[in-house]
C-alpha cells in the first residue's frame, strides 16, 4: 500500500487539493500545448506506475491481470493516494480495457467533459508494461458524456 499518512509532510499531510493538481495541469498544457503536455505527463504516470507495480510485487506468475489491476485499487483508490476508483477490467485477446470512475483529471469538470486524462492513463500504462513484461500503446477511450466522470483506457501490446 501507498503510504497514506503525514509521514511526507508530518503538519500538512500527504495528500494536496486536486485543484491544486488540476492547477498544475492546466499550466503545463498552456505552456506546452496539450498534446505535448499529454506526452509529458503520460510519462511521468508510466514511470510511475511501474514503481507502483514493482512495490506492490505484481507479476503475471501470480495472477490473472484483471485481477491484478484491481488489487491496484489499493494504493489509486479510496484507501490509497485516490487517483481514481478501477472499476473494471477485461483482458480481451488484442486488448486489455480499464474502467475507471472520478480519474483525478476530470474533478470539476461538467457532465459531458472531453477531458483527457494523460497522468492516470500512463500509471495504468506503466503498471500493465511491468506486470506483462512488454510495452503497450495505451489510449483514452471516448465513453459517452463520461457519465458519472467514469472513462475508459485500452491497453494493446506492441
Amino acid at each position: 500500500m501507498m503510504t497514506t499518512s503525514n509521514t511526507l509532510r508530518p503538519q500538512l499531510g500527504d495528500f494536496v487539493n486536486v485543484m491544486d493538481y488540476k492547477a498544475l495541469l492546466d499550466g503545463i498544457e498552456d505552456n506546452l500545448g496539450s498534446k505535448a503536455a499529454a506526452v509529458i505527463i503520460g510519462a511521468a504516470g508510466r514511470t510511475y506506475g511501474k514503481k507502483i507495480a514493482t512495490k506492490l510485487g505484481a507479476s503475471m506468475e501470480s495472477n490473472d491481470l484483471p485481477t491484478i489491476l484491481k488489487r491496484l485499487n489499493t494504493s489509486l483508490g479510496v484507501e490509497g493516494t485516490r487517483l481514481c476508483l478501477i472499476d473494471e477490467v477485461s483482458q480481451q485477446e488484442n486488448f486489455i480495457r480499464v474502467k475507471v470512475t472520478e480519474p483525478v483529471e476530470m474533478s470539476g469538470e461538467n457532465s459531458g467533459s472531453i477531458r483527457l486524462c494523460p497522468f492516470t492513463l500512463g500509471i495504468l500504462g506503466g503498471f500493465i508494461d511491468q506486470v506483462m513484461q512488454k510495452r503497450h500503446q495505451a489510449r483514452q477511450v471516448p465513453v459517452g458524456d463520461q457519465i458519472n466522470f467514469q472513462t475508459e483506457f485500452e491497453f494493446t501490446a506492441l
